[in-house]
């Protein structure tokens, strides 16, 4: 059940403001007040002026917070241009998150309009089914059970360069249980961007020439992937690229998780029960644009392309 938290009255800060003047203890105030010492000690802390608590000053000081709160929220329904912009990058093809558009609208736009104010504006317009959990209805397992090392001298990810620059990659496959096709997922550690090649097989020959044509003439640092069958020829992909490529430990592929949630993006497109061999061109075409035209808050609200190519071109200059 979720707790509900009532406002402090002027009344109770004001006995906040007379104890503390008395240097009295917060865990005495707020007992004396049936409060918690956490609300005691957040209330003083965030309206204190000087290291002086005004009961009169921290209640209009609330009193304005809450005023722009509400005045935010209803900030995408009072202009006629958010509402249309904001509808528009829920739905498809975009599919952005409230906290992306805000991020968005913030950079390119200079308009502030917080991620509360555009989660609020899609449940009052009945849109939450343009939200995240609106629309994926695929839940994850995790598979466990016994494991053995290979031990065929593969680096794992514990020996893993920290990531400071574009090339340094995950590389992970989406299967289906219809067909040998898949489909080979790279993701790029720093710069977000995603790659994805449909391969009809997981064979060595395949995915050799898939990667060479993927990164032909493009300076890899390094690669992590987990222990399929599939990369047992580690070794040649390693000189036929010019990297050093890392494994997750065994049943442990999680540890490479920004291909992970990548492939949970892709699911939405691609179910569990497609067969990957019906997927088409303009399908992948719409899940490149969807995982690398969007921005993203960890490298600032760009997207992954064109911070990738802002990355890629001054490594080129230099």
């Amino acid at each position: 059940m979720k707790k509900k938290y009532k406002h402090l009255s002027f009344e109770e800060r004001f006995t906040i403001e007379v104890m503390y003047r008395k240097e009295t203890e917060i865990r005495s105030i707020a007992e004396f007040l049936g409060r918690s010492p956490n609300t005691v000690s957040r209330e003083i802390q965030k309206h204190s002026i000087n290291g002086e608590y005004n009961a009169a000053k921290a209640k209009q000081k609330s009193q304005a917070k809450r005023w722009r709160a509400k005045e935010q929220c209803l900030k995408v329904a009072m202009s006629s241009f958010l509402c249309v912009f904001v509808e528009e990058r829920l739905g498809k093809p975009y599919r952005w998150s409230p906290k992306q558009i805000s991020g968005y609208l913030k950079r390119e736009l200079n308009i502030i309009c917080s991620p509360k104010a555009i989660y609020k504006f899609a449940e009052n317009r009945c849109l939450e089914h343009l939200l995240f959990w609106g629309w994926n209805k695929h839940k994850s397992c995790r598979k466990r059970g016994h494991w053995k090392t290979p031990k065929d001298g593969r680096k794992y990810i514990d020996q893993r360069p920290e990531t400071k620059e574009a090339g340094h990659l995950e590389m992970d496959f989406i299967v289906s249980k219809e067909s040998p096709w898949v489909l080979l997922v790279v993701v790029d550690r720093f710069a977000k961007k995603t790659w994805i090649r449909k391969l009809p097989n997981r064979k060595r020959d395949t995915i050799r020439a898939a990667l060479s044509s993927m990164f032909h003439g493009v300076a890899l640092q390094s690669i992590t992937t987990d222990n399929d069958l599939a990369f047992t020829c580690w070794r040649e992909l390693e000189v036929l690229l010019n990297t050093s490529i890392y494994f997750t430990h065994p049943y442990h592929s999680w540890e490479k998780g920004l291909v992970e949630n990548t492939n949970r993006w892709i699911r939405c497109f691609v179910p569990k029960r497609r067969n990957i061999e019906s997927v088409t061109e303009e399908e992948l075409n719409e899940i490149h644009a969807f995982l690398n035209d969007r921005p993203r808050e960890c490298i600032g609200f760009k997207s992954p392309t064109s911070y990738y190519y802002e990355l890629t071109s001054v490594l080129l200059e230099g």
